[in-house]
This record gives structure tokens, sequence and C-alpha cells, in this order.
């Protein structure tokens, strides 16, 4: 259809007015689209089309404060002395924990003398049966030393010789934990001893509840709060002077089966001292 055209009684400024409302609604349209746009997509410096619009931050780092207060996973502390055997050639280094003075043993020859050690590494200890006496000045408590040439026996390490044992560098530190030490050191349950098999070492410090002297041999009854059991001693121990109530530490001490119950019985290396025990003093006051 052709246009019609427009009447004459349209005048030029409504016409102008029609144009203007014109212009201003389409300015009005282009602005709200503007305002619907993403604002990553105004703002974002990125010139190419793959660049993200909302880029990923990071993870926050854990502060200082809170890696401080997380503690490392603590590894099983052993309860038992670990063990060795046969020749071996080493260094192993050690922090020596205690040691025994040196004391004789009988032997075919007649006498020797050797004592007794407690080493520890950071995640394990031994004990040691060392037999050169001249070498007790190197196992110092808390000294670092370096054990070789030794030979893993019984649940023993057996030293022998003098170049066996050396000094490690002055800076050397060894951090052996408490708990570690205080279990290398600890005195076992008397319930826990008849659940070992015979033939296991023993250390440790017990009360004497008896003692009976029957030939050659004394008798003691060791107590503690789980139970009661029976040590037999003969030759150069039964010469030592204890009596009921004293406290006896003893080292390398075999677990057996005596006729009707476990026993401890002392062997060739086995080392006794006595724990005298103290004597009350009473006093009495008055009002």
């Amino acid at each position: 259809m052709p246009l019609q055209a427009p009447s004459s009684s349209s005048s030029p400024k409504k016409r102008k007015d029609i144009t203007n409302k014109t212009e201003e609604s389409k300015r009005m349209k282009l602005f709200q689209e503007q305002n619907q746009l993403p604002e990553s997509s105004i703002t974002s410096p990125c010139p190419t089309e793959g660049c993200l619009q909302t880029p990923q931050m990071p993870p926050p780092t854990p502060s200082s404060s809170s890696l401080t207060k997380q503690k490392p996973r603590l590894k099983a502390v052993p309860k038992e002395a670990s063990k060795e055997e046969d020749f071996q050639r080493g260094p192993k280094e050690v922090m020596v924990l205690k040691a025994t003075e040196p004391f004789a043993y009988a032997v075919s020859e007649g006498e020797r003398k050797m004592f007794h050690a407690t080493v520890a590494t950071e995640s394990e200890f031994f004990q040691v049966k060392v037999f050169d006496v001249s070498l007790k000045e190197k196992f110092i408590p808390k000294k670092v030393i370096a054990i070789s040439d030794y030979i893993g026996r019984n649940g023993f390490l057996e030293v022998y010789n003098t170049s066996s044992v050396s000094d490690v560098n002055a800076d050397r530190k060894m951090e052996v934990s408490k708990r570690l030490i205080i279990n290398a050191t600890a005195t076992p349950k008397i319930i826990h001893l008849y659940s070992q098999a015979p033939g296991t070492f023993v250390n440790g410090v017990f009360q004497v509840h008896k003692k009976i002297v029957w030939n050659d041999f004394i008798y003691y009854e060791i107590q503690d709060n789980t139970g009661e059991m029976e040590v037999v001693v003969y030759g150069r121990l039964t010469k030592i002077n204890c009596k009921e109530g004293d406290k006896l530490q003893l080292i390398c001490f075999e677990l057996a089966l005596g006729e009707s119950k476990r026993q401890l019985r002392s062997v060739i290396h086995s080392f006794i001292k006595v724990i005298k025990a103290r004597k009350i003093k009473e006093t009495t006051t008055q009002s």
C-alpha cells in the first residue's frame, strides 16, 4: 500500500517533540542495557576473548601463628629394648642413658670384670654388656658415642674392645624423647613378666617381701601392686647384704620356669645393687 502523506494539520513543532521523545527513549534503553552487563566485562583489562572474566583467587596461606600450633605426628615409642643378632660392623651412634659400676664375675680361669649400660638412639634403646672396664669413662650419661664391631646376643649388644667405642663430634646432638628415656629405664610390672617367654632377660628395681636362705642359694620374694615373683640367687651374689623391706636393682636376670611358678634367676653376668629401706624417725610433740 502506498504511504499516506501526513495531513496538513500536523505542525512542525509536534513532529519535533515526537523525534525528541524517540531519541530520549533510545538513550534510556541503551543505559539500561549497559547497567545489566557483568561488571568484569566492563572493567576487565584483558584484551583477548579467552581471558576469564572472574579470575579464581588462590587459597589463603596459613599464618605463622597457625603453623606453630600444628604439632608433628608422634611416632610410637618402643617399650622393649631393640635386639640385634651376630656380629655388627656399625658404627651405631647412641646416647648413654645410664651405666653400672664395674663388677667381677667368675669364669673358669678365675675372674673378669664388666659393666652394664643402657643406650638409646632417637627412636629405640639397647641394653649393652661392656667387657673392657676402661671404657667406663666413655659411658657417661647424656654423652653421645659411636659403637662399632659389637656382637648382638640374647637381647644385649656385647662390646669387647677399647677400639669399639669412640667419641663423636662435640657438636653432635641427639634428641631423645623423655618418653623413650622413661621406657628404657622403667621397671616392668610383675604381671607383665608372667606373660613373657622363658629365657627373657629382665632389668628393674623390686621390693623384697621375704628372704629365705637355703644351702648355697638365697630366695627372695619380690612384690609390686600387680603380684609377686621369686628371685633365685647363687654364687657371688649371695654375699650381698639385703634384708626384707629393702629394694633390689636387678640387671640381666633370666626369666625361668621353677618347680611350680615363674622365677628370676641370676646368671654369670647378673648384677645386683641393694637399695636400703629408709628408716622413718618417729617424733612426738608435747602440748
